[in-house]
């Protein structure tokens, strides 16, 4: 099979089920946030350690999953692909809430950076806030059924993302630098 089709050449693409699109299409620009997202976290997945980057794996099947169902309308396609489920949204909670257990009340603002992982997590994080933008947008402009859980789990998270950071400052013994609002 080849790569390239030449179809999407003058902006038009398909879905998964194959129905045609404009490449412009809050739809599209909700996948490609969601692959997006996906593809920071694997880099974040490359950068911390085989705990937290197992945790990090079944996010990104997640929203491989999300991605698959925003991108197809038809059950037949998806085939027992289920869309995010309350139990994905328990699982990073419960994770928020291991996290948080170990670190000390927040009480300013934090910059981002410090190290790589680090990094690597606030970018993920606002890739994250943009994906959940871009989905809101594409449920709102079309009405979607049944998505509510999905957002409410992408919210979760880039909390979750944000709690990384937190942690992994803490974990690498590396200081939270305060924002320094010239206040």
């Amino acid at each position: 099979m080849k790569i390239y089709t030449k179809h999407g050449d003058k902006g038009f693409t398909r879905l998964a089920d194959g129905i045609g699109i404009v490449k412009s299409d809050f739809r599209l620009e909700a996948i490609g946030d969601i692959d997006e997202l996906n593809c920071h976290i694997g880099l974040l997945v490359c950068r911390v350690e085989p705990k937290l980057a197992e945790k990090l794996q079944l996010i990104q099947s997640s929203l491989f999953v999300l991605g698959a169902c925003v991108a197809s309308d038809s059950q037949e396609t998806l085939g027992n692909m289920e869309l995010i489920s309350l139990k994905d949204i328990v699982s990073l909670e419960k994770n928020i809430d291991e996290m948080d257990e170990q670190l000390s009340p927040m009480r300013f603002f934090i910059l981002p950076g410090g190290h790589e992982s680090i990094a690597t997590a606030q970018i993920a994080r606002t890739v994250c806030r943009r994906a959940e933008r871009s989905l809101i947008r594409w449920v709102q402009a079309t009405d979607q059924p049944n998505y509510d859980v999905a957002l409410a789990y992408i919210n979760r998270l880039s909390d979750y993302l944000f709690m990384m950071c937190r942690f992994l400052h803490h974990s690498l013994s590396i200081p939270e630098v305060p924002w320094n609002s010239g206040k």
